[in-house]
C-alpha cells in the first residue's frame, strides 16, 4: 500500500500522534533525510492552510510513492509504538514481529489507550491536493523523472523501430527546483475513479469508440457535464503506463495548442487518461475526408499550420530544456470545433540538450514513425529540436497536397522525396500538386499551396543545421496573407 492510499481515520490518527510534541519533524527530518529548510517549508504550508504538519509531509513523501512499509520502518527506528501500533492493520503481517520487540517495554512514554479498530477502506484516490506521482515510478527503480527520462511505448504500426526504455541524459547542470517544481504540477491533476470513466463511457460502449492503437482504446465520455476523450490503456502492465507516467509529467506544458490532460485513473482494470474532447477529430482523419466533413479549406489549414508551429516554437523555447515531442504526424493533430490545432500524443516526449551547447544529444534507440523522421534521427540517433522540425515539415507538404506521407506505389516512396523529384526532375509546377478536393474549385489558392510547399521543404533538408527553427517558421507564416476564405465545417 503506498502513503496516498492510508485510510482515512488511520492517517488521522497518524497525524494526531506526531503533531504532538512537533515529533513528525525528527520524522521528517531524521529519517526521511528532508533538510531544515524543507521541513521549515513543510511547516509553514501546514500554517497557511490551517492543517496538519503532519499530514502535510505525507503529502510530500507519498508524492515520490513511498509506501506504507517504509513509514512503518522508520516508525519502528523511531521507537514510535502508538504509531507503529496504528499501521498494524495495513501492513503484512511479517511487519508485526517488529512491534512485538516493543511491546509492553514502554520505549515511548505515550499514553496509548486501546488500538484503533480500523477497517481497511477500499483505495482512495486521491484529491487534487495530493495526487501522486503514478505508482509505476518508484516499482521501476525511477527515482528521478529529470535524471531518467521516461519513454512510452510506440503506438506506430508503420514504425519499424522499438520501444525501450532506454534514456539520454541531459548536458549541463540541472536547474535547482525542477522536481519540486514538476511535483507540484502533477498534484494539479486530478485523480478519477475508474467507474466515474467506465460510466462516462456508457460501459465502454462502441457506440463511443473514437479510435484504437497498440496503446488501446479512446473513447468519447462525458464527464462532469464535460465531453472528454477518455484512452483506456491496455492492462496496467508498465510498458503501456509507460504512456501514463510521460503523459502526466509532460501535463505541466500548458498552451492554447496542447492536448490539456483532465485528469487520470490508476485505480482498475486499466489506467485512463482523461483529455478534452477534441470535436473536430484529427487531422489525419480530415485530410483524407474520412468524418464526413468537407475539405479543409485554405484558410483552415493555414490555421491549423500557423497553430501547429506556434505550440512547437513554445515546446522548444521552453526556460532550461526544450522538449522535443518526437511524434509529430497529422494524427496527433487534434482539432476543436473549430479548427483549432492541438498537439497530442506525448507518449514519446523527452527533454532536450540541457546547456549552453544545445545542439543535439544521441539516444540508445529510436521511437517514432518512420515518414516523420530524418535521417541523422535514424541512423545516428542524433535527438534534437531538428527532429520535430523535420516532421513538421512533412505534416506541411500533407497540408498542401492531402498525398499521404508514405506511398509504395510511388517512384518516390517518402512524399518529400516525391515532391522534390517532381520539381527537379520533371519541372513540374507545384501549384498542381494542391490538395485535388480543392484544385479548380473557388477555395483553390495555388499561392499559398506553393508556399506551405516550400516550408514543408525547408524543414525537412537533410542536413539538420539548414533547417529552419520553429521560431522562423512560426514568424514566416506570421508574415504571409492570410487567405480570406468562409471556413466551411
Amino acid at each position: 500500500m503506498y502513503i496516498y492510499e492510508l485510510p482515512f481515520e488511520v492517517n488521522k490518527e497518524l497525524c494526531r500522534l506526531l503533531d504532538n510534541d512537533d515529533e513528525w519533524k525528527t520524522l521528517a527530518g531524521v529519517h526521511m533525510k528532508y533538510s531544515p529548510f524543507e521541513v521549515n517549508e513543510i511547516e509553514q504550508v501546514a500554517k497557511r492552510q490551517a492543517s496538519s504538519p503532519t499530514a502535510q509531509l505525507f503529502i510530500r513523501w507519498g508524492q515520490l510513492n513511498h509506501r506504507v512499509e517504509e513509514l512503518f520502518i522508520l516508525l519502528y527506528r523511531m521507537k514510535h509504538v502508538p504509531a507503529l501500533r496504528c499501521l498494524v492493520p495495513v501492513v503484512d503481517n511479517r511487519f508485526h514481529r517488529l512491534l512485538s520487540k516493543y511491546d509492553n517495554k514502554g520505549d515511548k512514554s505515550k499514553d496509548v489507550s486501546n488500538d484503533i479498530a480500523i477497517q481497511e477502506t477500499a483505495k482512495a484516490e486521491g484529491t487534487c491536493s495530493s495526487i501522486p506521482i503514478p505508482v509505476m515510478l518508484m516499482q521501476k527503480g525511477i527515482d528521478n523523472i529529470h535524471s531518467k527520462e521516461t519513454n512510452g511505448p510506440s503506438s506506430n504500426v508503420e514504425s519499424n523501430t522499438e520501444s525501450s526504455m532506454d534514456n539520454s541524459s541531459c548536458t549541463g547542470p540541472k536547474p535547482p527546483g525542477l522536481d519540486d517544481e514538476l511535483i507540484k504540477k502533477i498534484s494539479a491533476i486530478p485523480m478519477v475513479h475508474y467507474e466515474e470513466l467506465k460510466a462516462a463511457t456508457d460501459n465502454w460502449n462502441d457506440s463511443n469508440l473514437l479510435g484504437k492503437g497498440g496503446f488501446g482504446q479512446v473513447y468519447k465520455g462525458v464527464w462532469k457535464l464535460s465531453a472528454v476523450a477518455v484512452k483506456r490503456l491496455l492492462n496496467n502492465d508498465w510498458k503501456n503506463n509507460k504512456e501514463l507516467i510521460g503523459e502526466m509529467c509532460l501535463n505541466q506544458y500548458r498552451h492554447d495548442n496542447i492536448l490539456p490532460l483532465y485528469g487520470y485513473s490508476l485505480g482498475g482494470p486499466e489506467a485512463c487518461l482523461v483529455y478534452q474532447y477534441m470535436a473536430g477529430g484529427s487531422l489525419e482523419k480530415r485530410l483524407r475526408c474520412k468524418t464526413g466533413h468537407p475539405p479543409l479549406t485554405w484558410s483552415q489549414r493555414y490555421k491549423i499550420a500557423h497553430g501547429v508551429a506556434r505550440g512547437l516554437q513554445y515546446l522548444h523555447t521552453m526556460a532550461g530544456t526544450p522538449l522535443i515531442h518526437g511524434d509529430i504526424k497529422p494524427a496527433n493533430i487534434l482539432l476543436d470545433q473549430c479548427i483549432m490545432p492541438k498537439i497530442g500524443d506525448f507518449g514519446l516526449a523527452r527533454k532536450g540538450p540541457y546547456g549552453e551547447e544545445r545542439t543535439h544529444l544521441k539516444v540508445s534507440r529510436v521511437h517514432g514513425t518512420r515518414p516523420y523522421l530524418p535521417d541523422e534521427y535514424l541512423r545516428s540517433h542524433y535527438l534534437s529540436p531538428a527532429v520535430d522540425v523535420f516532421s513538421y515539415g512533412v505534416v506541411m507538404l500533407e497540408l498542401a497536397t492531402a498525398l499521404p506521407a508514405m506511398d509504395r506505389t510511388r517512384r518516390f516512396q517518402l512524399l518529400k522525396d516525391y515532391i522534390l523529384y517532381l520539381q527537379d526532375r520533371e519541372s513540374i509546377d507545384l501549384g498542381t500538386l494542391e490538395d485535388r478536393n480543392l484544385r479548380g474549385t473557388p477555395l483553390s489558392n495555388v499561392e499559398l499551396c506553393c508556399e506551405f510547399i516550400s516550408i514543408g521543404l525547408h524543414c525537412t533538408q537533410y542536413d539538420r543545421q539548414q533547417r529552419p527553427t520553429m521560431l522562423r517558421v512560426y514568424k514566416r507564416l506570421d508574415a504571409l496573407a492570410t487567405p480570406e476564405f468562409p471556413d466551411s465545417r
